[in-house]
């Protein structure tokens, strides 16, 4: 390789390492909305990194899930049904197999419990609530508990005020159909730490040897 091609190899270098590095950065986030009204529950929870997001939908009293890349939907799929299938197959299952008992479940648990605090609190060190916000319209049989409960929520939502969450009351004095509505946002910092840190967790001595037999049936 001549002098001449060695600044070439570093600027390629380079440019494939600083993609790599700005996946790195990019958070994962959840975001959530849900909100109840004339009786029905409607919402969604969305699982994203970068231009790829999973999205869970509850609407009309239907589930149903979508991947999506940016604002185009790659395929949706229902959610539930087949019940009394599941239910016979699981049936079946527990019928022709026994799993695990109680104390082995509960001594590789124990095993590999000081490893999922680890990783547990490496994954909150990382995580950050954006925002939290609760809105909700009621009233209780009397004005006056009606009220009482509104300053309360006055004061809650007071000593969040130099927080990222608010909680908002409307009263409903004189009667009124209760209604709700909840969303929040929450960002993982590097997400892709976490993954190799699971990953490294997922192959380490205690659960290779307290869980991996679990999961075989060897145990």
């Amino acid at each position: 390789m001549g002098g001449g091609d060695l600044p070439v190899l570093l600027f390629f270098l380079a440019l494939l390492a600083l993609p790599l590095y700005a996946l790195l950065l990019v958070p994962f986030e959840i975001r959530f909305s849900g909100g109840y009204e004339a009786g029905e529950v409607r919402g969604f929870c969305a699982f994203c990194w970068a231009v790829v997001s999973l999205r869970l939908l509850w609407t009309e009293g239907a589930p149903s899930a979508e991947v999506a890349l940016g604002r185009s939907v790659l395929f949706s799929t229902p959610l539930g049904g087949g019940e009394e299938e599941a239910e016979k197959k699981t049936g079946e299952e527990e019928e022709t197999a026994a799993g695990p008992g109680a104390r082995k479940v509960l001594a590789a648990a124990r095993a590999v419990l000081p490893g999922v605090l680890n990783l547990l609190g490496y994954t909150l060190a990382r995580t950050r609530i954006a925002c939290g916000r609760i809105r909700f319209r009621a009233g209780l049989d009397e004005p006056a508990d009606t009220g009482m409960l509104y300053g309360i929520v006055q004061a809650v939502n007071g000593a969040l005020m130099p927080t990222p969450f608010s909680i908002v009351m409307e009263p409903l004095f004189d009667g009124g159909e209760a209604a709700g509505r909840a969303e929040g946002r929450v960002l993982i910092e590097r997400p892709l730490t976490i993954l190799i840190a699971a990953a490294l967790f997922a192959v380490s001595a205690p659960v290779r040897t307290a869980v991996w037999p679990l999961i075989r049936g060897e145990a």
